[in-house]
């Protein structure tokens, strides 16, 4: 079945030309959940207009690199023609981010693009952290895609916010506090809602503050409103592991307060960020009147504690 908008994306293990390997790299999609994924198809090798997209895609890499994404592209050709075209062509010296064969043609099934010709249509998809596919589109072979408008969106999903039309980075967004309370607790409207927005905190860290520290009482619960926190624990042995890093409209600091427990995890922030902040009985006592977030909750609390252990 062919992915859809707000669904989760199948798995597929692939095989992808990385300049400077020696032999192809073997990769399963589903290993860069934790990561915003950019995957773009494109007709085939020693073509027109596919090296002035593959060239466009590579001067930007880095900024893809910078909104914590991983860039993919992909086509229905072999890996032994990749190497050939990729370290031929001058115009595709400078790519460094993985060329996927998709040779049996099952990724491209999959994703919707596949041609009758046996080749991939323009196709571009941006699938969040959690592995959801939140951004498609394709068209015909004629015509190259804009690389600015795949980094805008992927910058206006970043935010978690709702964007106006022709939204672009620094512009405002159409989503206040009480939308991203809203979000995390959708059985609560109108005066309610307003309640809860008038009674929460807001706080602000700078770049590299500590948020929480494991092993803290579990005293407070945040949701994100601007900016991006890093979520990391520490093994028996004393290392650091970095778990997530979470964005505008997510939260954290119910795994805690749910489990009656100290804090299982330490939370960073990235860069400046926002927070709108419950008490532990302020969470406790609004999410018994949102009977989803209750159930919402409880399933995400499972997954984060299994990630920490």
């Amino acid at each position: 079945m062919a992915v859809r908008v707000g669904r989760p994306v199948s798995d597929h293990t692939l095989q992808a030309y990385v300049r400077g390997e020696p032999a192809p790299i073997v990769f399963d999609l589903s290993s860069h959940q934790g990561s915003w994924v950019v995957l773009f198809f494109y007709p085939g090798d020693f073509t027109f207009i596919c090296p002035t997209e593959l060239a466009a895609f590579a001067r930007r890499h880095r900024e893809f690199l910078d909104e914590g994404a991983v860039l993919l592209a992909a086509s229905t050709n072999s890996c032994f023609s990749h190497k050939a075209w990729f370290e031929t062509d001058p115009r595709l010296a400078e790519v460094r981010y993985p060329v996927i064969s998709d040779s049996l043609r099952e990724l491209s099934s999959a994703f919707g693009v596949l041609h009758e010709d046996g080749a991939a249509d323009r196709g571009t998809f941006i699938i969040d952290p959690g592995g959801v596919l939140l951004h498609m589109s394709i068209s015909e072979h004629d015509v190259g895609r804009s690389v600015d408008e795949v980094l805008r969106v992927l910058r206006a999903f970043k935010t978690g916010a709702m964007c106006p039309a022709d939204w672009a980075p620094g512009d405002p967004t159409l989503t206040s506090d009480d939308d991203w309370l809203g979000k995390v607790f959708p059985d609560l409207v109108g005066p309610e809602l307003e309640s809860l927005g008038e009674r929460a905190e807001k706080v602000t860290f700078a770049a590299g503050d500590t948020i929480v520290a494991e092993g803290d009482p579990a005293d407070r619960f945040y949701v994100i409103a601007r900016g991006e926190v890093a979520i990391s624990r520490r093994t028996p042995e004393g290392d650091e592991v970095k778990l997530a890093k979470l964005g505008r409209g997510q939260f954290f600091g119910e795994v805690g307060i749910l489990a009656e427990t100290r804090r299982t995890a330490t939370v960073r922030a990235v860069g400046d960020v926002d927070l709108i902040a419950l008490s532990w009985r302020e969470f406790q006592a609004t999410l018994e009147r949102s009977d989803r977030a209750e159930r919402g909750f409880s399933e995400i609390a499972k997954e984060r504690i299994a990630l920490a252990r």
